[in-house]
């Protein structure tokens, strides 16, 4: 969802306008369908009626014509679709067919409305797309009203497209093949029932109204001078110094006006977040440059409009999810991912807007030379750090310690200099939890510099003065959240190497164990079923099930009675098979077929990334 999306030509068409015509698909064919069908039987009764007609002696030669003359004109459908009080008769001779026929005219009617609706979803969520663009008030309202539209849209296409793959499960099978498949129906309305519970209970369902981030609250006793110096510049922007400060080890400062939790706390008002890495790498100017910029995201009001319009963008993608997942309303949900990347458009547009405007502010509190090169530095600082994590972290070497911190201090002078040059790194952008920002360059340009003549110039690191030194116990302080980071990183890497290991080696096998322990199940008939890392093995087998030769996994249900299904095949061997009757083997706090589920998954994703790392590592 929040990937940027290709908005080339071919890439648009492809990605994002084609799949939005799937949504039409369902409701579509079933208009043609159930129209089809009722014409057919509509023919069908026709020439049998009229049989009957030629036929009937007690018929006078006048009563015939006129009855024929009617039955050419007037058809079955109409007929029992007329709220006449006349057609009564007429409507009670066709009894047998009256729930068919019923049936046909509320499908073609369910499908017509879906199909209007969805047209004029399109054209009501376009117009506000193009709307939005004109300001910032116009792309909260047009957003807040293409979100009621879209949602009643949404609600609407999933219960009625529910409702006509429900009847085309039957009447396709019933019609063309003069027979119907109970399971197909039941499989249809299961479904069309589940994308419709998500939906609806995305619809009610309330999200979480705070952010939630670790750091340092920082109290004006622990810092004065830093306090003194954001108030001044508050000042002189014209507003209020912020509520809140933190500090942390995040590699981004930001500013917020949603409600806050740190630790167990929750805290409102105004916060600014204060990098105490990137204190370190920026001198006391460079800093400030970077601080006022985040004070001119208040008094532009842009914290305010993000308060505005993050429950809305929040709820959108919480109803994208829902749709994503529920199976039927997979097509309605490439229809509203369309509208959401249009929207992206015009809300990136705004946001590099709003960057532009704080980045002058930044400079002209300070300088733009300030401005530039706490740009350069901030954006090469982000880029390292997450150069020096992605690559421990893709290590399948089992250290004791990642010393990311270390690393990062250590190697981050080198790099600067070294990656200015870079193409690469003049079009990258900073991480920022609220915001995208827009390319380095395109930054600097806006500060009146030639991009490239800035990059090629040289960078003072380390600094000599920050306003780092000026926090009391920011070592410290920075120092306890590293480890706490540190320990998190190294935790995730262990479990990782639990997944990628196939294993080779007592140590590999070791670690592996440490996460997929052995795990016993048995029934009431004392029969045992053994699950590790490798295999699974039940006490009456000859012999165990190797994960490596399993070739496929099903699930069986026969008279009540549910089954695993195991295919195998041992080199040399006929393929095999083995149940396991999974809803009787029982253990303490685990479920058989989710164990057995996990731990065939980490067999799978082993062998995955080894061909994976194969591949790449092949010539």
């Amino acid at each position: 969802m929040t990937a940027k999306p290709n908005f080339s030509k071919v890439g648009f068409i492809k990605s994002y306008l084609l799949p939005v015509f799937i949504t039409f698909l369902i409701p579509g064919f079933a208009l043609w369908f159930f129209d089809y069908v009722e014409a057919y039987y509509d023919a069908h009764i026709r020439e049998s009626v009229l049989s009957q007609i030629r036929g009937d002696q007690r018929l006078t030669d006048t009563q015939r014509r006129n009855a024929v003359k009617f039955y050419e004109s007037v058809s079955v459908s109409e007929i029992l679709a007329s709220s006449n009080p006349e057609a009564k008769p007429l409507q009670d001779n066709l009894e047998n067919v009256r729930t068919r026929y019923a049936v046909f005219r509320w499908m073609k009617r369910i499908a017509f409305i879906c199909l209007v609706t969805g047209g004029a979803a399109f054209v009501a969520a376009g117009i506000g797309v193009l709307i939005s663009f004109w300001s910032r008030n116009a792309q909260y309202w047009r957003l807040r009203l293409a979100w009621t539209v879209l949602r009643l849209f949404a609600l609407i296409e999933v219960l009625g497209q529910g409702a006509l793959a429900v009847a085309l499960s039957f009447w396709i099978t019933a019609f063309w093949m003069e027979q119907y498949y109970p399971k197909l129906i039941v499989i249809a309305a299961i479904l069309a029932l589940c994308a419709a519970v998500l939906l609806i209970a995305a619809i009610f369902r309330k999200l979480q109204s705070y952010t939630e981030f670790s750091g340092r609250l920082l109290k004006w006793d622990a810092a004065p001078s830093l306090w003194q110096r954001l108030s001044q510049m508050a000042e002189r922007l014209g507003i209020a110094p912020p509520d809140n400060i933190f500090v942390g080890i995040d590699d981004n400062f930001f500013v917020t006006e949603h409600s806050v939790k740190v630790g167990e706390e929750i805290f409102t008002g105004r916060t600014l977040f204060v990098s105490l890495s990137l204190l370190k790498t920026l001198s006391r100017s460079e800093a400030e440059a970077v601080l006022a910029h985040e004070l001119a995201h208040f008094s532009g009001e842009d914290t305010i409009y993000s308060k505005r319009i993050s429950p809305l963008l929040g709820k959108y993608v919480h109803y994208l999810e829902a749709l994503y997942k529920g199976g039927l309303s997979r097509p309605v949900f490439q229809f509203m991912f369309f509208f959401w990347n249009l929207f992206q458009l015009s809300l990136n547009r705004l946001r590099r807007q709003r960057e532009f405007r704080a980045d002058q502010v930044g400079s002209e509190l300070t300088s733009p030379r300030d401005a530039a090169q706490a740009l350069i530095k901030v954006t090469a600082y982000c880029r390292y750090r997450q150069k020096v994590q992605t690559g421990l972290f893709e290590k399948d070497e089992n250290v004791q310690t990642m010393d990311v911190s270390e690393r990062i201090e250590k190697g981050f002078p080198e790099f600067m200099n070294s990656c200015v040059h870079s193409t690469e790194f003049a079009e990258a952008d900073t991480p920022h939890p609220f915001d995208s920002h827009p390319p380095l360059a395109r930054r600097l340009e806006n500060l009146g510099f030639d991009a490239q003549s800035v990059l090629q110039s040289p960078v003072t690191l380390p600094v000599t003065d920050s306003w780092f030194s000026a926090i009391e116990g920011a070592e410290a302080i920075e120092a306890e959240q590293w480890k706490a980071f540190e320990e998190s990183f190294h935790k995730a890497h262990q479990q990782t190497l639990a997944w990628r290991y196939k294993p080779e080696g007592e140590t590999e096998i070791s670690h592996v164990t440490k996460y997929f322990p052995e795990l016993q199940f048995s029934n009431n008939k004392g029969i045992t079923a053994t699950l590790d890392y490798e295999k699974l093995r039940l006490s009456d087998w000859g012999a165990p099930v190797l994960f490596s030769t399993i070739t496929r996994c099903r699930l069986q249900e026969s008279l009540g009675r549910h089954k695993l299904v195991i295919e195998y095949a041992i080199e040399g061997q006929k393929k095999q098979n083995r149940k396991v009757s999974f809803k009787e083997f029982k253990r303490e706090g685990a479920n058989f077929l989710q164990a057995f589920q996990t731990y065939y998954s980490r067999h799978l994703t082993a062998k995955q990334y080894h061909a994976q790392k194969g591949s790449s590592a092949a010539p």
